[in-house]
């Protein structure tokens, strides 16, 4: 207490009202595979630029580097990620062309699907005589991805189903008299073009690794001094040696528990993991599906919703049957998807690569997450990313699957939340459930509004720990938290023609009694109404009748 010894005015400084701020709701965490980057080292990336800069290009079978681009490209602002470790230290499959070391992009079997040709820059694909000017194809043969009549889609192996469903959105055609596709063609190019310092990257090295989705060319062994082209080949060089990776993504989960900020996550190559010898990949990827969703449910911060992807190629009764674990231990997934942590969305999607000029199939939580993102920003976390305006997705040009209404009947009820095509709108998410069926955390947008006035609670209430726990304090925290719940009232967030209506706070003698108190535990009951989307919008009409005229 101050002491004061002469007549006169005393200055003190009060501390004022501690205002409670709103908790990050649109900053979601990709754990999963990239080009190249650092392993199990959550990266805080801003951009698409970043992005690029830290983890690499698009790349085939690196799932997070779509993901991120579409969600840049959706709306969203910033994003965390976390690559993977491959504990099976896995190769990429890989071919010589005369001096040129040709890699797949990532690691896995998926490359030994490809092949590489160098042909003439005049005619693409032409051998015969050598012109000073060639060109470099990336080309899958048909017979690989079932295209030659010996195997249907639904019988390939996935690495091989993705590659077909990319040929045929992308209405590709065998070169004439050949059996194989060109995936991606790189033009004139010259001897000068190999020409080179040991292990520094060569002109061609630089055009194709900042252009492919499919390959990238190593740096020079040795010097390469002499301009001199490739030779042709007649046929494509396969790329050998991929071998099937094994990622850690618990370990790389695990690491979010010390990352502050985040509140949403996504694990986009769950959808097309294959360990080797895996004979049913769909209970892989569901065992592996509900691990994420324990870790958000168990996690202590509980901060994160779960936005998942369905497995790739799945019609609509299969991702019924894998989201209602209907599968066996031998075939499909026996595990069911149950949890308010976490949403599906069906089917995937593609989008447009400019630099590739083609359609690219890629998972749904990417441009879904920059949907939330940007519901977030322009409404706010208690408005459903969904529907014609905010759930527009703007850069999808497909999708995988035409869903009618008649398979949103059974899709809507399991709780998988449905991309659809409409007419005049394009592509939209046209769903807002959890995969919580029948409880009060039926909607998406009821539990990340409790996530974040949970999560914003926590974070701007710790000076109330150590406080006495009295009448002054109870009367403290129930002014700010008071405040803070008014203002998202106002706002929206919440139900109610007052804000008595829309919610409550005690914290007083009645639920912090005296035993309570001994045991150094303080009580804040809180209760909120929230506002629920309008799922079902049912006009009522009726036929009006003129009232008899009375005359007179």
């Amino acid at each position: 207490m101050a002491t004061y010894k002469h007549p006169g005015i005393y200055i003190q400084e009060v501390p004022g009202t501690r205002s409670i701020q709103g908790a990050s709701t649109s900053t979601p965490v990709f754990i999963g595979v990239t080009e190249f980057g650092p392993i199990e080292q959550p990266t805080l990336i801003t951009s698409w630029n970043a992005y690029q800069s830290a983890f690499g290009n698009l790349a085939w079978y690196a799932m997070v580097s779509w993901s991120v681009y579409e969600f840049f490209n959706e709306g969203g602002t910033a994003c965390w990620v976390v690559r993977c470790a491959d504990t099976a230290a896995a190769k990429s499959a890989t071919a010589t062309l005369s001096s040129l070391v040709v890699n797949a992009v990532t690691a896995g079997t998926w490359g030994n699907s490809l092949g590489v040709m160098i042909s003439n820059g005049s005619t693409p694909l032409t051998a015969g005589g050598t012109t000073p000017v060639f060109n470099l194809s990336v080309t899958v043969d048909q017979s690989k991805i079932g295209l030659n009549g010996t195997a249907a889609p639904t019988q390939m192996a996935m690495p091989n189903a993705l590659l077909q469903r990319y040929v045929l959105q992308n209405n590709l055609q065998v070169e004439s008299g050949q059996t194989y596709y060109v995936l991606e063609s790189f033009n004139g190019f010259t001897g000068n073009s190999v020409m080179g310092d040991a292990g520094a990257y060569s002109p061609i090295a630089t055009k194709v690794n900042s252009s492919s989705m499919f390959i990238r060319i190593a740096p020079n062994a040795k010097a390469v001094t002499t301009s001199s082209r490739p030779t042709n080949t007649n046929t494509p060089s396969a790329l050998k040696g991929g071998t099937s990776p094994n990622y850690d993504f618990n370990t790389a989960t695990a690491l979010l528990q010390k990352v502050q900020g985040i509140s949403l996550l996504s694990v986009p190559d769950i959808t097309t993991y294959e360990k080797t010898g895996d004979t049913n990949p769909l209970l892989t990827q569901g065992t592996l599906i509900n691990q994420e969703l324990l870790f958000c449910e168990n996690s202590q911060q509980r901060n994160l919703f779960y936005v998942i992807d369905p497995p790739f190629g799945l019609d609509v009764q299969s991702i019924l049957s894998f989201k209602t674990g209907q599968g066996s231990a031998t075939s499909g997934n026996p595990n069911a998807l149950s949890s308010d942590f976490g949403a599906i969305y069906y089917p995937w999607v593609y989008i447009y690569n400019p630099i590739a000029g083609a359609n690219v199939p890629i998972p749904p939580s990417g441009p879904t997450l920059g949907r939330y993102a940007y519901t977030d920003t322009n409404v706010g976390v208690w408005k459903s990313p969904a529907g014609v305006d905010d759930g527009a997705l703007l850069t999808a040009v497909l999708l995988d699957q035409s869903i009618s209404d008649s398979d949103q009947d059974q899709l809507n009820p399991e709780g998988i939340n449905a991309i659809r095509n409409f007419i005049n709108y394009g592509n939209v998410i046209w769903g807002a459930r959890t995969l919580a069926l029948n409880t009060e955390w039926t909607y998406i947008s009821i539990r990340r509004l409790f996530i974040y006035v949970e999560q914003s609670l926590k974070q701007s209430l710790q000076w109330v720990v150590f406080e006495p726990n009295d009448q002054t304090t109870w009367s403290s925290v129930t002014r700010d938290v008071t405040a803070f719940l008014t203002t998202l009232w106002q706002q929206g967030g919440l139900f109610g023609a007052t804000a008595q209506e829309a919610f409550f706070v005690t914290c007083d003698a009645s639920n912090n009694p005296p035993n309570t108190r001994m045991l150094g535990q303080m009580f804040i009951d809180i209760g909120l109404a929230p506002v629920y989307p309008a799922e079902f919008v049912i006009l009522r009409m009726s036929q009006k009748t003129a009232a008899p005229d009375s005359g007179g």
